[in-house]
This record gives structure tokens, C-alpha cells and sequence, in this order.
């Protein structure tokens, strides 16, 4: 979208808001960048409500356009801020359909003191769902969640939400405009960036023996008593600081890590025979990482991330071809703002229906989370070879039976071996 357009759009969207309970602004171009951005130069950054913006950008660090959250109530629409310091809040992810960008903050006014310590009674946590024509609704306020602590991330599928914070764990709330949340998990209670991937609900962590990112229950849970568990490898004992990630296939995870020495920055971690490994860091020269976002082009992850700095931080990229590659800034914000998540704005190939990391558009069985082509058996049925004879079961006569793929005369298990050559098998033949 060419500025002048975009910078249209958002006029049009304000006066929107004095209309109806849901704003609308320039859709997203499928491609570009988003960035959730707190602050808007006027004053300096502090820990009271802050007004948010998302800032839309082309993969080159053009600005396209920049949407406001609201600041007073609509409706049944709330109002969203964020802390103004609280560089643990503002990541912002895509729903596991494809359809929504979601990200976390307050209904309070901006100004209001030390919004992260409020209650969430008083100013309940609310999410912010933007559609990918730039529809905005923030009707979801959590009166019981993450209540005198940060809500720092979102999930959704695209009907519930998943919410990670300070205190309180993960959480889930059943369906916009909900009000109430459940506890799935209790330890740890300290939480930062909540996602899904491949129909698997994860959050990253840098508390106690959670240094890295952790799956939460089995699939997308929905009730109490649910456990996080570490991936398997990843450190138990503190020193990397990890935020945000980025699955580029299912063996290959960056993780992004804001500690400003040189151990901060990109985590590239792989995963063999059910343990993952770090196999490097790339670090943006003094500067760690918070939000990530990526894509993958001829098996190569060119990552987007925003930098540490509170203030005036920048959105870097970077392309690995190695431990060596080098990141190049794309765009800065200016003093008194902050650039806190990003993500890509879905194309038209981005629905995993079956979870299992291969977009619809180029899985031959969608349905099918164990297949991505029809194969001898089709979709939903398994290409097993049980004995091993080159002849899947489906299509086999006698499956677990090496020799053959007929019962033939003497049936699965027997050989049907002729002995004396007068045309009776042996298990037939009374003088074999």
C-alpha cells in the first residue's frame, strides 16, 4: 500500500471508532511486517499505561502504515495500553488458522500509575484481535488473569485465546469477549511468549529450571492441572534469557535471547533423535533479541527481530546462512517508543489444518498430520509395511507374512512350497 493511501486508511479508521464498537483501518499486505510499537514520542517511556500502535512494514523497512489502538472505551470495546517500560509486554502473535494477529495489554487509561501492578479486576487484561483486513476487536477483558502482574502474550486458534504473564502461568479464555480464564499450569507461574505451532501449545520461560521454550499439556489444553515441560536439551539452570521463537520446520527452532552480551541475540537450535541442541548464536553486535518472526525460502530462514534497548530500539533482519551472518536494520523508532513483537502477515498459504507444519496449499492430505502426499494407501491411511516386504498393508494379503502378499493355498504364515512339483502344496498334499 502506497503511504499516502495507508495514511488514508487511518484517518478513515479513527472516525470510525466514534461509530461502532468495532474499528476498522487499512488491511495488512500479505508479506509485510508487523510491530507492536508502545509510545508516541511525546513523553518519555515510564511503567504507567502507554498508548499502542502497530506499525506496519515491508520487508525492506519501508513504513506502510500505522494503526492505533484505542484509548477510550466503545461499546464493548476496551481500551489497550501497554507499560511503557516493561520490555516483557507487547509480542504479538498469528493464530494457528492463519486469520488473526493477537496481542496482550490493559483497559486503563493512559497515565494510569504502575498499570502492571493494577488488578485485574480494576482494569482487566484485555486482547487486542486484529483481522487481516485490519479489523480491530477488543472486547476481551480478563477480569481474573495475570491479575497484579504483566500480560506479556497471546495465542489463539482463531476462536479461544491463550494468555502467558508474570504470575499466574498460562491461562485460557474460551472465546472473544470472554471475561473469565482458566489456570491450565502452576509451575512455573512466571511466563513470557505463548504460542502454537503444529497444533501444539508452547510458552518460552527464564525461570528456575524453565530456561528456554516449553510445551504446555498435549495439543491445545483447555482444562487445570496441565504440565509444562522443557524440550529436551534445553538448559535447566539460568543464563540465556529467551522471548520470543520461531519454528522454521519442525527440527529447526530460533529462539530469540535479549541478553546484550555476545550470548545474546538468535538461538539456532535443531532437534535428533528427540533432543534439541543449540548449534549457535547470531547476535546483532552488543544486542540481544526479544520478538522474532521468519520465513523460510529454499530451505534458507531470513529472520526479522526487534532489538533490547528499552528505548529507541530498532528492527533488525538477518539471514542464516551460517554462525557467521551478519544483521542489517531495517527501521528505528524514535526517542520516548519502543518496538516490542513482530510477525509476518500471512499470504494466502498459511492454514495447517492437521498441525502438521505443512501449509494446506502444499500438503497433498491436509487432514492428515502423519501424511503430506496420498501415497500407496491414500490420505488417512498409514503406508505401513509391517513385515517389511516392500508391499504396504493396505494393498498386502498377509501383512505380517515376509513371503508373501496372498494367503494363497496354505494361507498367511505357511509357505506354499511344493515339494514333489505335482501342482498341491505341501500343506494340501497328503504325500508331500
Amino acid at each position: 500500500m502506497r503511504l499516502r493511501s495507508a495514511f488514508k486508511a487511518i484517518a478513515a479508521s479513527f472516525a470510525m471508532l466514534a461509530l461502532a464498537d468495532i474499528s476498522a483501518a487499512g488491511a495488512f499486505t500479505p508479506g509485510n511486517l508487523v510491530v507492536v510499537r508502545v509510545g508516541d514520542g511525546s513523553a518519555a517511556l515510564t511503567s504507567a499505561a502507554t498508548v499502542v500502535f502497530l506499525d506496519e512494514y515491508t520487508p525492506s523497512g519501508t513504513l506502510v502504515q500505522t494503526l492505533a489502538l484505542p484509548t477510550t472505551t466503545s461499546g464493548a470495546q476496551l481500551r489497550f495500553t501497554n507499560n511503557g517500560t516493561a520490555t516483557s509486554e507487547g509480542f504479538i502473535t498469528l493464530s494457528s488458522d492463519g486469520l488473526y494477529l493477537v496481542h496482550g495489554g490493559y483497559d486503563a487509561a493512559p497515565g494510569t500509575a504502575a498499570v502492571s501492578g493494577t488488578t485485574s479486576a480494576a482494569n482487566p487484561r484485555v486482547v487486542a484481535r486484529w483481522d487481516l483486513a485490519g479489523n480491530l476487536d477488543t472486547s476481551t477483558g480478563l477480569t481474573d488473569a495475570h491479575s497484579a502482574g504483566n500480560i506479556r502474550s497471546v495465542a489463539s486458534d482463531g476462536t479461544s485465546f491463550w494468555t502467558a504473564g508474570s504470575n499466574a502461568s498460562v491461562r485460557y479464555a474460551a472465546a472473544l469477549g470472554a471475561t473469565t480464564t482458566t489456570q491450565l499450569a502452576t509451575t512455573p507461574t512466571n511466563c513470557r511468549v505463548v504460542g502454537i505451532e503444529g497444533g501444539q501449545l508452547y510458552v518460552s520461560n527464564a525461570s528456575g529450571a524453565f530456561q528456554g521454550v516449553s510445551t504446555v499439556g498435549t495439543g491445545l489444553p483447555t482444562t487445570s492441572g496441565q504440565t509444562i515441560t522443557l524440550l529436551p536439551g534445553f538448559p535447566t539452570t539460568s543464563g540465556p534469557s529467551s522471548y520470543d521463537y520461531f519454528f522454521a520446520d519442525a527440527s529447526t527452532l530460533y529462539v530469540a535471547d535479549d541478553r546484550t552480551s555476545t550470548s545474546g541475540g538468535i538461538q539456532k537450535w535443531t532437534l535428533s533423535a528427540g533432543t534439541w541442541t543449540l548449534q549457535y548464536t547470531l547476535n546483532p553486535v552488543g544486542a540481544g533479541c526479544r520478538g522474532i518472526t521468519g520465513v523460510v525460502n529454499a530451505g534458507v530462514a531470513t529472520l526479522f527481530a526487534t532489538t533490547t534497548a528499552s528505548n529507541a530500539n530498532t528492527l533488525v533482519t538477518v539471514t542464516d546462512t551460517g554462525a557467521g551472518s551478519t544483521f542489517t536494520t531495517i527501521a528505528a523508532t524514535g526517542t520516548n517508543t519502543a518496538l516490542r513483537g513482530v510477525r509476518f502477515i500471512p499470504g494466502g498459504c498459511t492454514v495447517d489444518s492437521d498441525g502438521d507444519l505443512t501449509p494446506d496449499c502444499t500438503d497433498g492430505c491436509p487432514n492428515d498430520a502423519n501424511k503430506i502426499a496420498p501415497g500407496i494407501c491414500g490420505c488417512g491411511v498409514s503406508d505401513a509395511d509391517t513385515d517389511g516386504d516392500g508391499t504396504a498393508d493396505c494393498i498386502d494379503g498377509c501383512p505380517a507374512d515376509a513371503y508373501k502378499i496372498a494367503p494363497g493355498q496354505c494361507g498367511c504364515g505357511v509357505a506354499d512350497t511344493d515339494s514333489d512339483g505335482d501342482g498341491t502344496a505341501d500343506c494340501n498334499d497328503g504325500c508331500p
